[in-house]
């Protein structure tokens, strides 16, 4: 085990310090150019977003003097691609590497005079929201090399559209909005397996109520009493022996995770054969208590008679953060962490390594935090990666968990039956680790220790290969020949074990990735040439399975449980990716994500666990979070799945995935080779579909409040799926819509009304997404809606910004032509979305 205590950095990276703290010190001051520049990014008028629009860049000089920019160079980062030759010839845009550009001033003496403005045009692949624009600006002086963010920038979040065209998606937002009236709200989420309520008999739980809590449950017993401390005026009485009131009691005879919970005349009962049993009782308790009974003004919450009996559907429920693009700091994981445990999930999947940072300090490796966890404009000196989605010109500090962060997200999740399964990518997805490890290699070669130099070393120098990676990165791949790889890995392991060890939550399962590495690696490596000669491998594509039989033996020999993407249990021989039974029985867990509509893998997560391997069904086309929420311009997020709002969210049936699958996200007919002579889960593959995930990659979630708002509600969605029983929709082959729709109106009425009410209360309140809005004229009304229930609709009619005291939706508002309609939604607190003009 790794003694932490002493353990010191090597004087190289304290220099490094020194170096970003001068950086920090130039930024503060700024440049002058930098805080006269003004940029603004739009869509030209008269552009079809969808196909290869063009853009621009505007910059104003707002100071009172002429700049002159061929001093200057513009760097930004863009997920899109840029045409090289199709921008106006006075400048020049190059991609440098990932998501990099860098924008050449070309014209001779080129002066922006004080108040003008010049635009740069480019024509990019096509857009879907301004979040697709880009992010992340600076500037960068040609002669010094120092530079500096554009603090005055913004992206325009309205696309070129007609009035008609607008008309027709609000209209079509009304029409999916009304789709999720009526019906009764459930009483809980996520929905137990068997319930039954009385609303006719009320038991009040007050002060006066004693709690009884079976000593296994002494912990649990605690997240009541502080719930209720926290959120009510309610205090409980301890009792030495269960006589009515609460009682948190062992039963024997449930299993894992499952419990009983009744309300009657004596009180409350609890039944569990485990603390995780008892711990999701509570979370039952919490979600039946309506959400006007939590503050502190309450003295007795009133609960109905009930008679509940439930357990999870899956043993895997879980969720994966990205935290690696962009981080995202301990306070924030936490608050993520404790709304997970709310809602019955149990596996937090760590996604804190990836090509643009390495987010967990390894003692024994210091340069994996010293360069990769440091992202500057200065990567060039090797002591920084390059700038990545939004980061702009200068690292910032303490970007990565420390062993203690590490340790106190550990024990904070297992209190709350959670599993952190922490992810190391390898062998793509790997530039940051590359990079610290080869500044290593330059640090010990000048020192002549070649051993240490080479030591970790992940890459062939000699490596001609040429590749491009799904995030445009040409030297993010592991090399597989370098013994060096498999000592880095090792090492790694021993070191996240040993921060498990020191927490008490021993570490069983890590994830090793195995996502995406492109075509075209190790091709032109004279080490991999000479790795395949000696393990008598003619085609470079055996590598990859070659690769990961040897990873997995690393893992079990260290007594661990290896898990991967998809991947990992595929191979391609020729012909594309295809799966591999022949490590079917390998003990592989996979994340399966690949089910896109129409894209010929939607059987994937099927044909996996019917080969064998363990299957966690983390749907892209579900359950990947950082999806944009419809086709509306102003809606962050990604696009390439398509959009994946709550209702494509609550509608994944893990176990028949194909049973609603029959139009894709524009709302277009599939084709039947969608949904039609796929292979189906048998019977055996059914016992190795171990649950379902949800996943949030934070290529643009720079914030948190940006994090929240993609994850909820939609993760609270996924965990109703992970948890509730098989629904009569999801079975046989052919799809209930009715039922589905009262299934699904149910779940939404109880979020929106309920739910999301204490999500305004928890932790101080979270950023989730507000509701968007409906509107369909009939006639000489407006019919205005929301995505959602429990939120209030302010407008103006005269052109004025809906506030507070502006007028409220409360049906048919009478329209007149030629008047301005402005709509806002706002939340118990206050809280506002964008202005919506009609």
């Amino acid at each position: 085990m790794t003694n932490f205590k002493k353990i010191k950095k090597p004087l190289l990276y304290a220099g490094l310090g020194l170096a970003l703290l001068s950086q920090e010190a130039y930024a503060q001051k700024s440049s002058a150019i930098a805080d006269q520049l003004q940029l603004t990014w739009k869509v030209k008028d008269g552009q079809n977003i969808r196909k290869n629009p063009v853009s621009t860049l505007i910059l104003k000089n707002k100071g009172k003097s002429a700049v002159q920019l061929n001093d200057w160079s513009l760097w930004f980062n863009f997920i899109r691609s840029i045409d090289p030759d199709k921008v106006d010839k006075r400048f020049a845009i190059d991609h440098r590497n990932g998501d990099l550009f860098q924008v050449s001033f070309k014209k001779n003496n080129f002066l922006l005079n004080a108040q003008d403005t010049v635009h740069i045009d480019f024509i990019t692949t096509g857009l879907v929201n301004y979040t697709d624009g880009p992010i992340g600006l600076y500037l960068k002086n040609n002669k010094t090399g120092l530079a500096t963010n554009i603090s005055d920038y913004s992206a325009v979040k309205i696309a070129p559209q007609s009035e008609a065209e607008k008309t027709d998606y609000f209209a079509y937002k009304y029409d999916q909005n009304k789709l999720v009236e009526g019906a009764v709200a459930q009483h809980i989420i996520p929905l137990p397996s068997n319930i039954s309520i009385n609303n006719n008999e009320k038991f009040n739980l007050s002060t006066d109520t004693k709690l009884f809590v079976d000593h296994e449950f002494a912990s649990e017993g605690g997240f009541l009493t502080d719930f209720l401390t926290s959120y009510s005026g309610v205090k409980l009485a301890a009792s030495s022996s269960p006589q009515g009131g609460i009682e948190i009691v062992k039963a024997n005879n449930l299993k894992p995770g499952s419990y009983h919970l009744t309300i009657g005349a004596k009180g409350i009962r609890i039944e569990a054969s485990d603390k995780a049993g008892a711990f999701y009782a509570i979370q039952s308790l919490k979600s039946l208590v309506n959400h006007s009974q939590w503050n502190k003004a309450t003295k007795s919450i009133t609960l109905p008679y009930a008679n509940i009996e439930d357990s999870p559907r899956y043993g895997y429920r879980g969720f994966m953060l990205d935290a690696a693009r962009n981080f995202h700091s301990k306070a924030e994981v936490l608050r993520i962490l404790d709304l997970m445990a709310s809602y019955k999930l149990n596996k937090f999947h760590f996604h804190f390594i990836d090509d643009e940072g390495w987010r967990l300090e390894i003692p024994a490796l210091p340069e994996l935090t010293a360069i990769g966890a440091n992202r500057s404009a200065n990567f060039e000196d090797g002591k920084a990666i390059q700038s990545a989605y939004g980061s702009g010109s200068t690292a910032k500090p303490h970007q990565f968990y420390s062993v203690a962060d590490y340790i106190e997200i550990l024990k904070y999740a297992q209190a709350r039956h959670i599993d952190v399964i922490p992810e190391v990518e390898t062998p793509g997805h790997a530039r940051a680790a590359i990079k610290a490890m080869r500044a290593r290699f330059a640090h010990y070669s000048k020192l002549g220790d070649k051993q240490k130099a080479e030591e970790f070393l992940l890459d062939d120098a000699e490596d001609k290969s040429v590749y491009n990676s799904a995030q445009n990165w040409n030297d993010n791949v592991m090399n597989p020949a370098l013994p060096s790889t498999y000592h880095f890995l090792s090492k790694v392991i021993d070191e996240i074990k040993a921060m498990h060890d020191q927490a008490g939550v021993p570490l069983t399962i890590i994830d090793l990735g195995g996502d995406e590495t492109p075509s075209g690696v190790w091709e032109k490596s004279p080490k991999v040439l000479a790795f395949m000669k000696e393990n008598n491998i003619a085609n470079v594509l055996d590598v990859w399975p070659l690769y990961i039989t040897k990873i997995n033996t690393l893992v079990q020999e260290k007594g661990l449980t290896m898990s991967g993407w998809e991947e990992m249990g595929m191979r391609n021989k020729g012909k594309g990716m295809v799966v591999n039974a022949d490590l079917g029985k390998s003990g592989i867990h996979l994340n399966v994500w690949n089910n896109l509509p129409g894209q010929g893998q939607e059987d994937l997560a099927y044909r996996l666990a019917n080969a064998g391997y363990k299957v966690v069904y983390t749907s892209a086309a579900n359950n990947y979070l950082d999806m944009s929420w419809d086709r509306d311009f102003a809606d962050p997020g990604h696009s390439w799945v398509g959009t994946v709002n709550l209702n494509r969210t609550y509608s994944f049936s893990p176990e028949n995935f194909f049973i609603n699958l029959r139009k894709d996200d524009t709302g277009k007919d599939l084709r039947p080779e969608a949904y039609t002579n796929k292979e189906q889960l048998t019977a055996e593959g059914k016992k190795n579909l171990l649950g379902i995930k949800g996943a949030l990659w934070a290529e643009k979630v720079s914030t948190d409040q940006r994090l929240e708002e993609m994850i909820f509600p939609r993760l609270i969605a996924i965990a109703d799926r992970a948890w509730a029983p098989e629904q009569t929709w999801e079975k046989g082959n052919s799809f209930d819509e009715a039922t589905y729709r009262k299934s699904y109106t149910s779940f939404i009425k109880k979020l929106g009304e309920d739910e999301l009410r204490k999500l305004d209360r928890i932790n101080g309140g979270y950023t989730y997404r507000l509701p968007k809005i409906g509107i369909k004229k009939e006639g000489s009304q407006l019919l205005i809606n929301t995505d959602y229930p429990g939120f209030k609709v302010y407008y103006s009619d005269n052109g004025s910004t809906p506030t507070l005291k502006s007028k409220i939706v409360n049906g048919p508002i009478p329209f007149q032509t030629g008047k301005k309609y402005l709509f806002k939604v706002f939340d118990a607190k206050g809280r506002s979305g964008d202005v919506i003009s009609y």
